[in-house]
């Protein structure tokens, strides 16, 4: 199998994963792809038409991923006020 042609069904993969919320499978997955993408490619046509919608797939995760982040980002700080403010409660 080509190296980008498994690269992009990787990709693909990785961004089903992200949008499940499976993080441990994706960063399983982009540990996979990461040498494939590495390595020297072709500069012909279906070469970058690959390399073009590993890009695009890659564009959609950074956007899921860091969605993801700020949302847990926001959920820890969240949490973090709730036992600061039990905690100022609590003292006599």
């Amino acid at each position: 199998m080509d190296v980008l042609v498994r690269a992009l069904e990787l990709t693909g993969r990785m961004l089903a994963a992200a949008q499940a919320q499976e993080w441990s499978q994706l960063i399983e997955l982009e540990a996979e792809r990461e040498p494939l993408l590495l390595r020297q490619h072709a500069s012909d046509p279906d070469s970058l038409a690959r390399l073009d919608a590993i890009l695009a797939y890659d564009r959609q995760l950074q956007a899921i991923v860091g969605s993801a982040r700020d949302s847990a980002a926001e959920q820890w700080q969240r949490e973090t006020d709730r036992a600061r403010a039990i905690a100022a409660y609590a003292r006599p």
